[in-house]
């Protein structure tokens, strides 16, 4: 979390996307993960839930992404 955190979720990449109109649900997936580090801090029972759910509006933004979403084909298993 931390190192994408550092490189991707930041509110500037929101506002970069943003500004140059790229996808909602691209814009919503960094702004969530601009919120894990505040969640972690106010609410940090709810820390896990969230990341799975980042990770699932990550996959399913890829999975629909028309240039690499045939390349996730496969069933991912994540370990905690």
């Amino acid at each position: 979390m931390d190192e994408a955190e550092g490189f991707i979720f930041k509110p500037s990449t929101s506002k970069t996307l943003n500004a140059a109109s790229h996808s909602k649900n691209l814009i919503d997936i960094i702004d969530s993960g601009c919120e894990l580090e505040d969640i972690s801090s106010i609410i940090p029972e709810n820390l896990s839930g969230n990341i799975d759910k980042l990770i699932n509006q990550a996959l399913d933004f890829i999975r629909g992404a028309p240039d690499f979403g045939g390349a996730v084909d496969k069933e991912i298993i994540l370990v905690k």
